[in-house]
């Protein structure tokens, strides 16, 4: 039996004052572990870390995806600000040097690093080990995410300082909310090896105890040197962008150290590592999602991309898509890819647009969406609409977030929608982009929520000693949720102490002005996970869901699925949503309010709408929404083919002589863009057997010749696009919308067989004139 932690206290191990417990969590998913927050310097350490030795069962957590990106990034912070602080053509020693990968990259930029580790193994640095007896030896220490692995950090440090007085080292800080375990992400506790998180504060305790001056950025990357430092200078360096480095590079020395150190081992053996064979004809289209959302919010948009990534892993469109994980926030679903990366500040959007796009160049991405309104620089970008709040109800534009937000818009060369509705306001609040161009993709429901046994609701009301039937609210309040219509609603019911009020998902206080509604009943306030929130629904007398506005509306569903009856207002989406299966109200009608609620205790009515909510909400699936988000997210990438009403193809084969090819092509432009609805036709080219670079100056060749020779510019009405290697998904949306192939005498065989192009109708180019053109395509 675990002993009351709320009177534990222990010892801060920085700077020994009381630290009292903070929380409690599940380290590596099965021990339950307390966290303790010093009172005066804010550190805070677990109770004695006993589950250390199987949670270093392999130095490097399987969850640190993101080792790479990090040590590329972090090592051209750490070169710049060598470079410009410190002798630069001193030795340095990374302290905790993990596989080495670090000091490998350093050596690379030409500065004298060497590695040292007490538990993880050598990779990348063999020969470069540091002397952990060296003494005072390094001008500099780095120690990039070790700090919070620290069993005793004063010990550790102590070790460090043997080495240098100067340490570079990132760790992440402590936000001002003080967040629990449960509610930030540097705390890791499946992977139980950050035990020691630290505050400003501590680093200055720290700084302070040995006569050292501390530079930091605020949150991540610090700096403990005996140099005195402008701070504004220092602080500039930190946010300043990376630049080149006029300085020789070690990997010709240190290849050369290597092969004379195999030469005189008279041990020496040899591995063989199997080559990995690649098809370079087969494509694979990759769209990057950035997971920001995961980081930012546990809400509904949560729920989305959650649902959407899992039923994406269970087809082959995972195969297409990377998802960006900031910070390691994003939930992990077998089949997806994910890549690790820093999380999002508002405040460095710029910064941000820059790495998104420098992710996109190095994924060679054709594509982007985000989760959350971020947005690259110039890779495509589609956005995803979940409601037009702020504008329609005149939120503050120049926020933050809303102004990412309608950058995102700007950006995008395409656009999703979650409702009829929300597609309608982007429209009207951005008339530039045409209502017929979204895609609608409507939300799904969980499979979680439907109905409950009448013991597990007995058990769930039990729990939370609930006795009387109750009304279930999500979020309420006077904004634009309008929960106050319930309540005022309720408080005119002649029976309403009859009743209990279940409200989720507001927080741990009701407002006072709506308590007063309710003498004589008890109001709930909980904090509901999904397989909670489904009893709710199940056992409740209706969900009052009175909203203003609402982008889609997922609890109207999900109260469906779990047999529970809705009253809402029709507004938005809602009608969408909810069908004919709900009672509803103006949102501003008490008296309406008042029948509603009275109806919803009527035997006959109620068990009405429960069927009707049932059938309402198999109408929506998450499949459904998958699938046509997956769809609109490949035809974006074929935008660039500027397809029209007409599309016609041709497959030239590029190895063959310049004269043949010209020829041909010149015969099949010049009959498509003579014929009068050539305005609305769109003439593809395969590359093929070709470079696209080729192809399109063979093109502009053949485009003079006809504006010399017979004064027709093909350009004028007539779209002609390249085609370039496109995936297969891409060729499986690209076909349905070509109304024909046009067969030339030198066609390239490996193009055909990989379109598929056996599917199309075929149209000879003999047979082609004026009249024919017209009754076999523009009829």
């Amino acid at each position: 039996m675990r002993i009351s932690n709320e009177k534990i206290m222990l010892k801060c191990k920085v700077c020994e004052s009381d630290s009292v417990f903070l929380a409690n969590t599940k380290i590596l998913g099965k021990y339950e572990v307390d966290y303790f927050k010093c009172s005066n310097c804010g550190f805070v350490q677990t109770e004695e870390p006993y589950w250390l030795e199987e949670a270093y069962s392999e130095a490097i957590a399987r969850t640190d995806v993101g080792l790479v990106f990090r040590n590329n990034n972090l090592s051209r912070q750490a070169a710049h600000i060598i470079f410009r602080i410190f002798n630069h053509e001193a030795k340095f020693l990374d302290y905790g040097g993990g596989y080495g990968l670090f000091v490998r990259m350093m050596r690379d930029l030409g500065l004298d690093f060497y590695w040292i580790d007490k538990f993880c193994t050598n990779l990348f640095a063999k020969g470069f080990e540091g002397n952990e007896y060296v003494g005072d030896s390094y001008e500099l220490v780095t120690a990039f995410e070790v700090f919070e692995h620290f069993v005793n950090p004063i010990e550790e440090i102590e070790n460090i300082l043997k080495f240098s007085r100067t340490i570079l080292f990132s760790t992440e800080l402590l936000p001002e909310n003080n967040p629990k375990p449960n509610e930030w992400w540097y705390y890791a506790p499946h992977d139980g090896q950050h035990i020691s998180i630290y505050t400003l504060k501590t680093l200055s305790l720290i700084a302070k105890k040995y006569n050292l001056n501390l530079y930091s950025n605020g949150f991540s990357l610090h700096l403990l040197t005996e140099q005195k430092l402008d701070p504004e200078v220092f602080n500039d360096l930190f946010q300043s962008h990376t630049e080149a480095f006029n300085k020789q590079s070690l990997l010709q020395s240190d290849y050369s150290k290597a092969v004379i150190s195999l030469i005189n081992s008279s041990n020496a053996s040899f591995v063989n590592f199997k080559e990995e064979v690649t098809d370079s004809n087969t494509k694979k289209t990759t769209v990057l999602v950035d997971g920001v959302f995961f980081q930012l919010y546990k809400t509904g948009i949560a729920r989305v991309w959650r649902s959407l990534l899992e039923q994406w892993s269970n087809n082959d469109f995972a195969n297409h898509i990377l998802v960006l994980d900031r910070a390691n926030t994003a939930p992990k679903i077998n089949g997806i890819r994910y890549l690790t990366i820093p999380a999002y500040d508002y405040n460095n959007t710029e910064a941000d647009k820059q790495m998104l796009q420098q992710i996109c160049d190095d994924e060679e991405a054709e594509l982007f969406i985000s989760s959350y309104y971020t947005t690259p620089i110039d890779t495509p970008s589609v956005f995803m609409a979940y409601d037009m709040i702020p504008e329609v109800l005149g939120g503050n534009l120049n926020e933050p977030m809303w102004r990412e937000k309608h950058n995102g818009i700007k950006h995008a060369s395409a656009f999703i929608a979650i409702s009829e509705n929300t597609a309608k306001d982007l429209s009207k609040y951005f008339p530039e982009i045409l209502l017929e161009s979204i895609t609608v993709a409507h939300c799904g429901v969980d499979s979680i929520f439907s109905p409950a046994s009448e013991g597990e609701i007995n058990a769930f009301k039990y729990k939370y000693g609930i006795n009387k039937p109750y009304y279930l609210l999500i979020g309420t309040g006077t904004g634009y949720k309008n929960g106050i219509l319930f309540f005022q609603g309720f408080s005119q019911l002649a029976n309403s102490y009859g009743f209990d009020i279940i409200c989720t998902a507001i927080g741990g206080v009701l407002a006072p002005e709506l308590r007063a509604y309710t003498r004589g009943s008890t109001v709930h306030l909980l904090q509901l996970s999904d397989e909670e929130l489904a009893l709710a629904y199940s056992g409740a007398i209706a969900l009052v869901y009175p909203s203003k506005y609402e982008g889609f509306g997922m609890p109207l569903l999900e109260a469906m699925a779990c047999r529970c009856p809705v009253i809402t207002c029709p507004n938005s989406s809602v009608l969408e949503v909810a069908g004919d299966a709900a009672i509803y109200v103006n949102d501003d009608d008490v008296g309406e309010m008042v029948n509603a609620l009275c109806d919803m205790q009527k035997p006959s009515i109620r068990n009405s709408l429960i069927t009707a909510g049932l059938g309402q909400a198999k109408k929506f699936s998450w499949s459904k929404m998958a699938q046509t988000v997956s769809a609109a997210l490949i035809n974006a990438t074929l935008l660039s083919l500027k397809l029209k009403e007409i599309n016609l193809i041709i497959f030239p084969d590029w190895s063959q002589p310049e004269e043949l090819i010209g020829l041909e092509l010149q015969q099949v432009m010049k009959t498509v863009s003579t014929h009068p609805n050539s305005e609305k036709t769109t003439l593809l080219i395969v590359t093929g057997n070709s470079t696209a670079e080729d192809a399109e100056l063979f093109l502009s060749s053949v485009v003079m010749n006809l504006l010399v020779e017979e004064d027709l510019d093909v350009t004028e009405e007539l779209e002609i696009s390249l085609v370039g290697n496109l995936a297969d998904i891409q060729w499986k949306a690209l076909l349905p919308r070509i109304y024909a192939r046009i067969v030339l005498e030198y066609e390239d065989p490996n193009a055909l067989n990989q379109a598929k192009a056996e599917t199309l109708i075929s149209y000879k180019i003999e047979e082609f004139s004026e009249t024919q053109a017209e009754q076999f395509f523009f009829a």
